[in-house]
């Protein structure tokens, strides 16, 4: 049995996914206000609260979000044709890497258990798998 405990509120649009971190203690949800949300709450009974807004990267519906194993990095795309990869550091997200392929709407995205490879799949029927290449 389920019971709420909580709504999140924030988005300026519908909300299309939601993504756990492997430890349970961020949640990123995606919309079509073009952001992705990072909530996380101080102690396992208090609120969840927007602590990061993803934002200035998509320029249409976030569609998708995935946690890669790590939780460092969060992938999101979106219905402008790309795909993006966000990387945390302490508190601070930066989009590290866009890219590119599917000839329209990126609909949803899923890392690899070891997270050495990301798959996206879009309107155009289409799957792709990428590469994550060491810096």
């Amino acid at each position: 049995r389920l019971k709420p405990i909580q709504t999140l509120e924030g988005h300026g649009d519908r909300v299309w996914n939601v993504a756990w971190s492997p430890s349970g203690q961020h949640l990123a949800s995606c919309g079509g206000d073009k952001t992705v949300r990072i909530w996380q709450r101080e102690n396992s009974n208090g609120p969840w609260e927007c602590t990061a807004i993803l934002e200035d990267t998509h320029t249409r519906t976030v569609r998708a979000c995935a946690w890669d194993p790590s939780g460092k990095r969060l992938a999101t795309a979106s219905f402008d044709g790309t795909t993006a990869i966000w990387q945390v550091d302490g508190d601070e997200w930066e989009c590290i890497s866009t890219v590119e392929g599917h000839e329209n709407e990126v609909k949803s995205v899923a890392w690899s258990p070891s997270g050495s490879m990301l798959a996206t799949c879009g309107r155009d029927k289409t799957v792709w798998i990428w590469e994550s290449l060491p810096e």
